[in-house]
Order: C-alpha cells, then structure tokens, then sequence
C-alpha cells in the first residue's frame, strides 16, 4: 500500500548573541525544485530523499526548504510564516508521515525552543496517528516539546557532521519501522548542567569513548534502537540546557534510565577535559611560515566562524599577514555586503579604496585599504563536501578582491558556509597556490580540505569564541558560565509517543 510521506527542511543554528536574522536574508524553496536539489546531496534532508526515492511504496510530497546559515535569531514574523504554509499544505496533502531536516537550535527573536514549537504545530494538525520523523544536528539543544511531538527524533554521530546523509536514511527506516507497527518508540533523556568549552570532535577523546560506548549499547541489544549524545551549542540560550544523553528503545526499556544518568554523569565528571589547544593568530602565521609538510594551512578563524553564527566580517588574520615579517600568499573571505556593491560599481580591473568589514561584530573596526576588482559573482556556489556536499554556499553576490598582489579575498554579501575547497576555487583561487585560506568553521571544513591543507585552530576574538561568562546566559544554568555544582544534572524523563499523550 502507498504512504504519502512529507518532506522538508527549515534548518538554522541560532546565535543568541548575535543581531537578529531579518526576513529578507532569507531562502525558501518549495515544490519539487528542492527535492531534485536534495537528492544526492550530503544532507540529512538528501539522505531522507534518496531514502524515500529507492522504496517502491511511497508517494512524496514536497512542502518547503529553507537551509539557513548559522546567524542570530530568526525573524519572527518569517517564522510564523513558514509554519503557517507548513500547517496549511499538512492540511491539504493528508500524509501518512512527516519527515524533517532540522538543526535543533534554532530560536526565534521570540521563541527560545522554534523547533519545538514547530513541531508541536505538526503534530496538532496531523493528529496521533501520522508518524513524524526528526533527523538533528548532534549540536541540538533537545527539549522535552521535541521528544514529545516527535514519533522519530534522532542526531547525527559524527563531528565533523560527515553522516548527516546516512542520518537522514536511518530516519526514513525507522519513521517505516513505526508505520508497519514493528517499532514502539519511547525515549529517555537526561542531562548535565553544562556546556563544553571545546574538544568537540567526536573522534578525539573524551567523545570518542562515550560515541564508542554508546554504538556498543546499541548493538548490545535490539530494544535500543539509537543512543543520541547531544553537546548543547554554546551560544545558545535555552532553559535547561545542556549534555544530553537520549536513548530511544523499542517499547519501554528498564535500563534507559540508568544508562542516560551514566553518559551525563560521565558528561559533568570529565567537564574539565573538553578544552581545545589554540593557536594566536601571531603563532600561527608562523607556523605557516614554517610550513613543516609542504602543504598550505588551513587556518579556522574561531572568533568569526560563520558556521557557528558569527557575521564572517574580520579582518584581523588579514591584517596579520600583511604586517608579517615574512611575505605570505593567503586567501580569504570577509562578510561585508557595502564592499560588495562598491567592488560590482568599479567592474572588474577597477581599483577601490574600501572600509572592508568591522561593520557587524562589535569587537572589530572597518580596515582601511586599496585593492584590485579580480572577479564578480552572481551565481551560487555549491559546496564540494563531503561535509553539506551539494549544498549552497550561502554566500549572495561576491567580489575577488585582489590587496598588496599577495591577498586574494572574496568579499560576501551573507555570511555563508565557509567551510570548503570551492568557495576558493569556484572564484579561480586555487588553495594549492596559496600559503594559508582561512576558513570560517571549527570542525566541519577538516573533511573537505582533507589531502588539500594542514589545520591550524586560532583563538581569535568574537563572537564564535566562545569564553566562559562573556556570554551571559539568562535563560540557561549551566557550567562554565556558573556554579551548579549542587545540582550538575537533570533527571530522567520519559516520552512514549504510542500513548498519544507525550510524557509518562
């Protein structure tokens, strides 16, 4: 019998302490231009696609995309209207599952838990009896609204985010398992009262050994189908926030409790080992130098990563580079949409005076400097991956800003992901040439410029530089930013989807 199964996505990882996201900032795709985009890219929404497309039994059913770079809280108002549209085309195409790319931090100019609420939304129109299904990023701030409007609701396991695609499969088989009456879903959640100041990766310790014991557990026994380990982002502001350890089981699982208690417990008794070894922008440009292994460096600017909701508009690492006391090649993006337009005035060939960048992130200052017009752009960039293979780069109209005859930078009218190979290389700028590129990201680019580059991580400041008690947290209670060592962790809870009535 064919199933009718929705599909999109409105996925955005909300920077609290960033200047709102505006409506006009925004993409949204619907219909089946999205879904032919979708498939075969490396998102959990291609995933979901390329699921549903090798099943003979389904009829799909495109609602909307919108894939928001990370950046401050959403417009409400935009918000609200994609809900809208969402609950109207439900209404309409009466499907028998819901299926969902979200991030699960994504917070509105009114809303702290969007997600949530959205999903609660879904689930008020559809009734008890249409299965949803929920692929997360691993970086969600999981909430209890989540778990209760969600049949299925699951994260990615890998940071850099390279499984998305299979996240995005392993949802549409499970949302399946749920409407062929095999799978019960009830999950368990816990949480400590932190947030981790760095260490993220998933294939360095500690995490490596909780994701290693956590894909042991689900092996160990069919009752649990997923063991998902959440790291809260850290700009974000959410009551009760923090790690969190959700098992989902097939039915009701007396060892849940015990087992989520133990990964947060292990969370709270390791806080001390999520830090990172960072570099100054001063020692890594000698590092660059050196250039030990013959290949460029890659040089993650954490302070403005774009990928973690900062603007992208330093030019700190430039000006850096153009005062060392060694001559460097180096490659670069700054978000600053007025240099943009001034660049596309003076035509290719043209020479500018510019106040490139400092206009957004309230730590820095425009700089003061004269470059050459190399390039305009109009056109979208799609990401080589495999992190977000596919995938837009985000990035609106663009110029090739050529300073000094050593600096090629591609100066952006958004923000965008800038976490790939072709973000360079689709503007004639081979990494191979240069000494260093800065990328905007932390974790995510390490698999795209794998072979290509060398990772150099920079403590640089803004507002992607995460330190504890400079972001005021006034909704979350949580370690570093304060003492909750009286009460590190929240209790078991327990969602069971098949009794219609959320929490048991």
């Amino acid at each position: 019998m064919t199933k009718r199964i929705a599909v999109g996505r409105l996925f955005h990882e909300s920077h609290c302490y960033a200047r709102p996201t505006t409506a006009e900032s925004l993409t949204v795709v619907r219909g089946d231009k999205f879904i032919e985009c979708a498939r075969g890219n490396g998102t959990t929404l291609g995933g979901i696609v390329d699921a549903l497309d090798e099943r003979h039994d389904v009829e799909l059913l495109p609602i909307s995309d919108s894939m928001i770079a990370p950046s401050g809280p959403i417009d409400h108002g935009f918000y609200l209207e994609q809900r809208g549209f969402w609950e109207d085309q439900l209404k309409i195409l009466e499907p028998d599952a819901v299926i969902i790319d979200l991030h699960g931090a994504m917070g509105t100019t009114e809303l702290e838990d969007a997600e949530g609420d959205f999903l609660a939304h879904v689930r008020a129109i559809v009734g008890d009896d249409v299965v949803i299904g929920v692929g997360l990023d691993l970086h969600a701030n999981i909430t209890p609204a989540m778990l209760t409007a969600a049949d299925i609701c699951i994260a990615c396991k890998h940071n850099p985010h390279d499984d998305y695609y299979d996240t995005g499969k392993y949802v549409v088989e499970l949302v399946f398992e749920v409407l062929a009456g095999r799978l019960n879903p009830v999950y368990t959640l816990a949480k400590a009262r932190m947030i981790t100041p760095g260490k993220l990766e998933t294939d360095l310790d500690p995490l490596k050994e909780m994701h290693a014991r956590a894909r042991a557990l689900e092996r160990s026994t069919s009752a649990i189908v997923d063991i998902s380990l959440y790291n809260a982002y850290r700009f974000g502001d959410c009551t009760d926030m923090g790690q969190a350890a959700v098992l989902l089981s097939n039915k009701r699982y007396p060892q849940a409790e015990e087992i989520v208690l133990d990964f947060v417990r292990e969370f709270w008794a390791r806080r001390e080992e999520f830090k990172d070894d960072l570099l100054t922008i001063e020692e890594a440009l000698d590092a660059v130098v050196a250039r030990s292994d013959g290949l460029p460096k890659a040089l993650a600017d954490l302070g403005d990563r774009t990928l973690a909701g900062a603007p992208g508009d330093s030019t700190l690492i430039l000006q850096a580079a153009m005062n060392h006391t060694q001559p460097l090649r180096g490659a670069l993006t700054v978000h600053d949409s007025e240099t943009v337009a001034q660049a596309h005035s003076a035509g290719v060939g043209g020479s500018i005076a510019m106040q490139l960048g400092g206009k957004i992130t309230p730590q820095y200052h425009p700089f003061a400097v004269e470059g050459v017009v190399k390039g305009l752009n109009v056109d979208d960039v799609k990401l080589f991956g495999p992190t977000f293979a596919g995938e837009s780069a985000g990035m609106g109209a663009t110029a090739l800003i050529e300073i000094d005859k050593r600096f090629q930078v591609i100066v952006t009218s958004k923000p965008g992901f800038i976490s790939d190979p072709n973000i360079f290389e689709s503007h004639g700028v081979h990494v191979c040439d240069q000494d260093f590129v800065v990328v905007k990201s932390q974790f995510h680019f390490n698999r795209n410029f794998e072979g290509i580059t060398t990772s150099l991580y920079i403590a640089s400041p803004g507002l992607a530089y995460y330190l504890p008690g400079v972001f005021e947290k006034k909704r979350a209670h949580v370690w570093p930013d304060m003492d909750v060592s009286a009460e590190p962790i929240i209790a078991p809870q327990v969602f069971c989807r098949s009794a219609g009535a959320g929490r048991l």
